[in-house]
């Protein structure tokens, strides 16, 4: 009996200590559980601040041209002018609205360079590139200062831009329209534009009437005498595979044999150069 009575001790002994046993369970259970949720702020966190550093990484812009610092230009687009004579107001308030939707339209980091067609090869060239910056519309008003970064691309960045172009956008008066020579000389000067391999853009505000010892339309001169000539070694490969966009000017073709041929040579000239096939819009005024 008292061995019997001592086993039942026992197994009561054995309850006890289970029973404590999966307390303990529990506590542990608790504890872990606590790490694991702490453990997982801490990843939300810090993938929080990676994020905001990411995003602060990317919106950052070489001070002087507003390009991004960690990849450069994303694209490129160089604007060469060419008015010899007065637009009307019309034609004025058309020319400036494409040319403010050429820039809207813009990804957010493209290069613009302006260039003019001059009788002198001293105005020749690009002016200072000038990256398109974050605007406040696409500013995130929990990493950045939204404001700033909207003063920064309407200061900076829209307003010379728009001086520039209204500046530009003004009659030379010249005697000659030497194009080609400008046009090369834009995207000579624009830093990158030659050897860049992303996207890039010419935009020709132009008659198209190419006038100077080069070639003249006014002397008769095509695609069929330019080809023949010594000059066409001259011609290189730019503009490979770059998109070409004219805004055609009306002016009067008085000596002009053949528009036909005109626009036959453009056509022929950018596929010598490498371009894609150029769009035309005219800039009319009735």
């Amino acid at each position: 009996m008292s061995r019997v009575r001592s086993r039942g001790k026992g197994r009561r002994s054995s309850t006890r200590g289970a029973r404590r046993g999966r307390g303990g369970t529990k506590g542990g259970l608790s504890t872990s559980v606590l790490v694991i949720g702490a453990i997982a702020v801490m990843v939300s966190l810090g993938g929080g601040f990676w994020w905001a550093g990411r995003q602060t990484a990317l919106a950052a812009v070489d001070e002087k041209t507003l390009c991004p610092l960690a990849s450069g230009p994303v694209a490129m687009t160089s604007i060469l002018l060419d008015l010899t004579d007065p637009l009307s107001p019309a034609q004025h308030s058309q020319l400036m609205a494409w040319l403010e939707e050429e820039i809207d339209a813009a990804t957010r980091g493209t290069q613009f360079t302006l260039g003019v067609v001059s009788e002198n090869p001293e105005n020749w060239g690009a002016t200072e590139p000038l990256c398109k910056p974050q605007d406040a519309a696409s500013a995130s008003a929990l990493t950045q200062n939204v404001r700033l970064v909207g003063d920064r691309y309407r200061e900076r960045f829209l307003a010379p831009l728009k001086a520039n172009l209204e500046q530009m956008v003004s009659a030379s008066g010249a005697n000659s329209s030497p194009i080609m020579e400008s046009l090369q000389a834009l995207v000579s000067a624009t830093p990158g534009f030659v050897t860049y391999e992303g996207p890039r853009r010419i935009v020709l505000v132009t008659d198209l009437l190419q006038h100077s010892d080069v070639l003249s339309f006014y002397r008769g001169g095509d695609w069929e005498s330019f080809s023949n000539s010594g000059d066409y070694q001259r011609v290189g490969a730019t503009l490979s595979n770059a998109q070409v966009q004219i805004y055609q000017l009306p002016r009067p073709a008085e000596g002009i044999r053949d528009m036909d041929a005109v626009e036959d040579f453009w056509l022929r000239y950018f596929e010598r150069q490498g371009a894609q096939a150029p769009g035309v819009k005219r800039l009319g005024d009735l």
